[in-house]
């Protein structure tokens, strides 16, 4: 039976080098992506604020903390890597294997950095919950029907997250104990059915969240005598959330692909876990800035943002559509009673 540095000796590769340099660069590529992206939400929620006399610091201060628990999570992602690559290279230079040995088993800073960037990963999919639940609640009328399960749902999902997280962090604490292996190991195994749930309720609060939209302007449309929507306006912003509250999803699924099709003694070519953490930060800040950056929400000279609803006899106000908890009166021809929005100041 070989010993454990005859052990550790083996799992020395190329791999082992390039794994934590391509990890670390795709996530700063997606963390500075993110920094133009935090930092255009930011001017052009200021400026929508003081040109429309809105107050959007609900939602500035949710993105913001979403922006701070990527950065914490950035940074203690990198200090473990490097910590990582250090001690593995030392052992690689001098051939003593204790320090190594001694570090991956039972070392109190790597598990206070391991607890870290984990728990704020947690943090970071609640929050984002929390953003796209109160959009999602907004356009559907302040729909509790719709909200309350959601909540529920995305509160026992990021329990059962919080709880594997804890598993795992117990287990690596100090893996010289044999319950603490079958501790991570039940943790691990968990975050799988923790990260499918979460794929798919995030999945629905957009599906939710775009067919209501779509529902909106049907119902205009069937309903409403003398009344229009613009397709092409509806469908963009149907497409903005769709397209956006997807990157979550899609990156989540891929680090499942490619954690579970590598074989276990081999190593990934990259880790996309970081992806998924920033991901859940970019995609509600992604859709605010495309929907306030031109794609067919905001007036920017050449492209008008707003639902135009016009009668036979004349026209009718004009809505900006970031106002999209809207509740649909049956309208008549030549009846006082029309549309009634109600402006929820919701930036979609």
């Amino acid at each position: 039976m070989s010993s454990p540095d005859e052990q550790l000796a083996s799992l020395f590769s190329v791999k082992q080098v390039i794994l934590p340099i391509s990890s670390l660069s795709a996530m700063y590529l997606a963390y500075g992506f993110y920094i133009v992206l935090f930092g255009t939400c930011v001017y052009l929620m200021r400026s929508r604020q003081k040109a429309e006399n809105l107050n959007p610091n609900q939602y500035l201060s949710s993105i913001t903390l979403l922006f701070a628990l990527a950065t914490i999570f950035v940074v203690s992602y990198t200090i473990a890597s490097v910590r990582d690559t250090i001690y593995w290279f030392e052992a690689l230079r001098t051939g003593n294997y204790k320090p190594l040995i001694s570090y991956l088993t039972q070392n109190t800073a790597k598990t206070v950095v391991y607890t870290i960037k984990h728990l704020v990963s947690i943090l970071l999919n609640i929050v984002a919950d929390i953003i796209l639940i109160h959009r999602c609640f907004l356009i559907w009328s302040r729909s509790k029907r719709v909200a309350v399960p959601l909540i529920i749902l995305s509160a026992v999902i990021n329990a059962l997250g919080l709880i594997c997280t804890i598993l795992m962090i117990v287990g690596i604490s100090d893996t010289h104990k044999r319950s603490n292996h079958a501790l991570y190991s039940a943790g691990n195994t968990s975050s799988v059915a923790y990260t499918i749930s979460s794929v798919i309720t995030n999945f629905a609060i957009t599906l939710l969240t775009a067919g209501r939209i779509w529902w909106i302007h049907r119902q205009l449309q069937v309903r409403a005598r003398g009344v229009y929507a613009s397709d092409t306006i509806v469908q963009s912003i149907s497409r903005i959330i769709l397209e956006s509250g997807i990157i979550y999803p899609v990156t989540s699924i891929a680090n499942l692909i490619l954690a579970n099709a590598s074989p276990t003694s081999e190593l990934p070519p990259f880790d996309f876990w970081p992806l998924v953490s920033l991901s859940a930060g970019i995609a509600p800040t992604l859709i605010m800035v495309r929907a306030g950056f031109g794609k067919n929400i905001e007036n920017l000279q050449d492209m008008v943002s707003d639902i135009h609803f016009a009668s036979r006899q004349g026209s009718k106000p004009v809505y900006s559509i970031r106002h999209l908890g809207m509740s649909v009166d049956e309208l008549d021809g030549g009846s006082d009673r029309q549309s009634s929005i109600q402006k929820n100041e919701a930036f979609v």
